[in-house]
């Protein structure tokens, strides 16, 4: 949902840390919802991480926004669903294309008890070979940070169907993005942990609420977040 809000350049909180969840973008987006929530699974709303991953493999589902979790359990569990898969970029928005990140880093506390080894060990991780050999461990599900690191032949030849994951590094056009961005920190996080887009969402659809609703309530919690 972040990247479908950035797809329409519908930012809650500026970079500057200014409330703008009050524009025409964030009604465009909340009216978008509207229409796509009346073609998603009725239960869609209570879905926990795995359930869209069902969703597929179960033969009930032809699409979701995923990474390739859902292909990997499938050629595990229903081979046939497995080889009729393929990843495909998102939609383009009237702002771009985005594609959702969620990154991790590697760090070192400060009170190890081996600082040099630790050290030694992700500069060991982070070389060129090491990196290629995780993603192929993960058939590609791990996208390495650098676009330059993006072209390991894994996502070309991992299959069935080969070629299947070949469209999930973000490439071209793709912007990554994290939802509750452009925001500063404290308040992205904020946005981000207690799902403010996809309440809002919920809101104006599920709970018969306007949109106007919908954004005002989301405007108030946003001033909360503001003042902790």
């Amino acid at each position: 949902m972040g990247a479908l809000f950035q797809a329409y350049g519908a930012q809650l909180v500026d970079a500057k840390g200014n409330i703008t969840v009050k524009s025409d973008a964030v009604k465009q987006v909340l009216e978008y919802a509207q229409r796509l929530v009346k073609v998603v699974p009725p239960d869609v709303f209570a879905w926990d991480d795995a359930s869209n991953n069902k969703y597929l493999i179960s033969g009930q589902g032809s699409l979701i926004m995923n990474p390739p979790s859902a292909w990997a359990v499938a050629k595990r569990d229903n081979p046939k669903v497995a080889e009729q898969c393929w990843t495909f970029p998102s939609p383009k928005g009237p702002q771009g294309r985005f594609a959702p990140g969620l990154p991790f880093y590697w760090g070192i506390w400060k009170w190890s008890k081996n600082i040099p080894a630790a050290k030694s060990l992700l500069a060991h991780l982070s070389e060129r070979s090491s990196i290629e050999q995780m993603v192929a461990a993960s058939g590609g599900y791990d996208i390495p940070g650098f676009s330059g690191l993006r072209e390991f032949k894994t996502w070309a030849e991992v299959g069935p169907p080969t070629g299947t994951v070949y469209n999930y590094p973000p490439r071209a056009d793709q912007i990554v993005s994290i939802a509750g961005a452009p925001a500063p920190v404290r308040i992205g996080n904020q946005i981000y942990s207690q799902a403010t887009i996809t309440k809002m969402i919920a809101k104006c659809t599920q709970g018969g609420e306007s949109i106007d609703k919908a954004i005002g309530w989301a405007a108030s919690e946003l001033e909360g977040f503001m003042r902790t």
